[in-house]
């Protein structure tokens, strides 16, 4: 006897098998189609992380040290090739930079309750204290907390070498 004959050890008329099986996909085909309406749908858009950085960037640029002080957190900690910063020590390095067009790309954003984590590539043209960096793609690495005024920058890490 060949399997399509039986069904469940019981014999079953093969046109009955065929039959089940059919009604079976055409139920299969339904419930997929139903799980993929309720699906959530796929982000098109920036991330938060994203956003967040391009922004700090853009007012970085434009010297908005308004903007800028305002979303940077109290106990805020940088690294860089040179050494830590506190919150007041880098401040004072963006004042000091001068930075041009610049590109972000590759980004990554992690949300962990009340933080994102956000690693993206810049290529850009600045000059820190005096020096002008060559303008290669480098890998930073940002930590943003969400408080009572919106998110705040709380660390950074930038491991450009400055030449």
């Amino acid at each position: 006897m060949h399997m399509s004959e039986t069904l469940g050890g019981f014999d079953a008329p093969k046109k009955s098998f065929c039959f089940s099986r059919s009604l079976l996909s055409v139920a299969a085909v339904l419930v997929l189609s139903g799980v993929c309406a309720h699906a959530e749908p796929a982000s098109t858009g920036q991330s938060d992380g994203e956003k967040l950085e391009r922004q700090m960037a853009a007012d970085i640029k434009a010297k908005n040290w308004t903007a800028v002080e305002s979303r940077i957190a109290e106990g805020f900690q940088s690294v860089h090739p040179d050494g830590i910063r506190d919150r007041a020590a880098e401040i004072a390095l963006l004042k000091n930079m001068n930075l041009g067009d610049f590109t972000l790309s590759d980004f990554k954003s992690t949300t962990i309750d009340d933080n994102i984590v956000v690693t993206f590539t810049m290529t850009v043209a600045e000059t820190v204290d005096g020096k002008r960096l060559p303008a290669k793609p480098a890998c930073r690495l940002s930590v943003w907390k969400k408080g009572v005024n919106g998110w705040e920058w709380i660390c950074h890490a930038n491991l450009t070498p400055i030449h």
